[in-house]
């Protein structure tokens, strides 16, 4: 860490540092019109660096996202994989550590997703949705004590439509599938 302190309350890391992190989300809500309406464990993580560091907070690039929910957990040679990992097709604002108007920090993560319905006994994909190419999810993290952060609740800001890959409202396609919501709780990883 630095000696530099964002707003005098935490500590910031360095420029160009990684921070890889582990996440863990329980009966996340997840609607796919192939599957119906489907309540999820999912567990991974996302890596980010350090782009910029003032006294007004951090721009974070992240550079890779990915969680992963097994549908049926007991049988390791049959079900369904449900990924949902970031795009690199669409780009998305920055994801920053800032101060806010109530004195606390906050973390916000915007990510243009892709999510993929595999069959864990071919490893061949059923679906693959995204998020329209000018949206992106949110997770926001509210009350940040530290960061990297422990034990921290990230949110899902509001639902996120989802539209077969390479389709979006813009060309007047129907969304078939929605991420309704999603709490995780986020770990710094070694």
């Amino acid at each position: 860490m630095t000696d530099s302190m964002i707003g005098g309350l935490i500590p910031l890391p360095p420029i160009g540092v990684d921070i890889p992190c582990s996440m863990y989300g329980a009966n996340v809500p997840l609607m796919i019109n192939l599957l119906g309406v489907l309540t999820l464990d999912f567990k991974g993580g996302f890596n980010s660096t350090v782009k910029t560091s003032s006294t007004d907070g951090i721009i974070l690039e992240v550079r890779s996202f990915r969680v992963e929910a097994d549908t049926s957990p007991s049988t390791p040679g049959s079900g369904t994989l449900i990924a949902v990992s970031m795009s690199t097709a669409t780009t998305a604002p920055r994801s920053v550590l800032q101060a806010i108007s109530s004195g606390g920090l906050e973390v916000l993560l915007h990510l243009p997703l892709t999510v993929e319905v595999i069959d864990k006994a071919t490893g061949g994909t059923h679906a693959l949705l995204a998020t329209a190419p000018t949206k992106h999810a949110t997770l926001r993290a509210a009350d940040v004590q530290q960061f990297p952060p422990v034990n921290q609740l990230f949110t899902l800001q509001e639902p996120v439509q989802l539209y077969p890959a390479g389709d979006s409202e813009a060309t007047g396609t129907e969304p078939v599938g929605a991420l309704e919501g999603a709490d995780f709780i986020v770990n710094q990883s070694a």
